[in-house]
């Protein structure tokens, strides 16, 4: 259970699964299996919270961020669709950062539970208030398959006439005892280093945290592991469908600019992201789908 929630059960979906309500009516799927906790929020088809029986918390959550409908949540796995951070139309056009589908509403369209985890899936299609951010038909899901891991895939089928491009991530927020004690290995050769002007660089492919990280690495084969030192454990992280990597963590003076985060929160977080960050995107032509994916253990 995530403690500073006050939730209250309004129906019973399965003996482990349970929808719950805060007091301002947001909507969260509680799952008290018997190997693990997790929870979904339905705003943003989001994981906020994964924590198996007798172990640290995996994911990482704020304990300021706002519940409001009109607002993304701070921390979790949000979903970045239908482009990741601000595109130049988006700016343009004052359109929402990592796209709409973070604070959109979703629907939970099915829940399998069984004796090792469950699996879930929430689905999101077009309406009239995204066509006219995005002007596309789609149907997007989002199937989680929770046990001894987290798997998450993202499937954006096409169902327009014409084909489309798309950029996004699961902006996965990794919970860690402290992340100046981290590494990552496993990372690509290169890297474009957004606090240098996106400036190409070079990577010795092991990345130690210890201070503000924004970088998009290009993607690989190999799986990426996250040396959590102070937890004694590692996490490993197998990605699928994405052309990038995004490893960021804004420690500490830019956590102080964010209201929903604490100044504090740079020490417990690490981000790393499954994403499609090229300006040209992942093409989806019309009547076919693509997948973007992860895995974490």
């Amino acid at each position: 259970m995530i403690s500073h929630l006050r939730l209250k059960t309004t129906k019973n979906l399965s003996p482990s699964i349970n929808l719950q309500v805060d007091d301002n009516g947001f909507e969260f799927v509680v799952i008290n299996h018997k190997n693990f906790d997790a929870t979904f929020s339905l705003h943003g088809a989001h994981l906020i919270h994964f924590q198996i029986k007798q172990q640290a918390p995996l994911i990482y959550l704020s304990k300021s961020t706002p519940y409001n409908h009109s607002k993304a949540i701070r921390g979790g796995v949000p979903i970045c669709w239908p482009w990741f951070g601000n595109t130049e139309e988006s700016k343009s056009k004052n359109l929402p950062s990592h796209g709409f589908a973070r604070i959109s509403q979703w629907v939970l369209s099915t829940v399998n539970e069984y004796e090792t985890g469950v699996d879930l899936e929430f689905t999101l299609t077009a309406t009239a208030e995204t066509k006219a951010i995005w002007n596309h038909d789609f149907s997007l899901t989002l199937k989680a398959s929770l046990s001894d891991h987290i798997e998450l895939s993202l499937v954006t089928d096409n169902t327009s006439n014409e084909d489309f491009t798309y950029g996004g991530a699961l902006h996965t927020y990794l919970h860690v005892a402290n992340s100046g004690l981290c590494s990552v290995e496993g990372l690509a050769a290169s890297y474009k280093d957004s606090l240098d002007n996106g400036k190409r660089k070079n990577s010795d492919q092991i990345l130690n945290i210890n201070g503000s990280v924004d970088s998009i690495y290009d993607a690989n084969e190999q799986k990426i592991v996250v040396n959590d030192e102070s937890n004694q454990r590692k996490i490993v992280i197998n990605n699928e469908g994405n052309d990038s990597v995004v490893v960021w963590n804004p420690w500490i003076e830019i956590a102080k600019k964010f209201v929903d985060l604490p100044d504090d929160g740079y020490k417990t977080m690490l981000c790393v992201e499954s994403a499609i960050t090229a300006k040209q995107g992942v093409l989806v032509k019309s009547g076919c789908s693509h997948t973007l994916k992860t895995v974490i253990k």
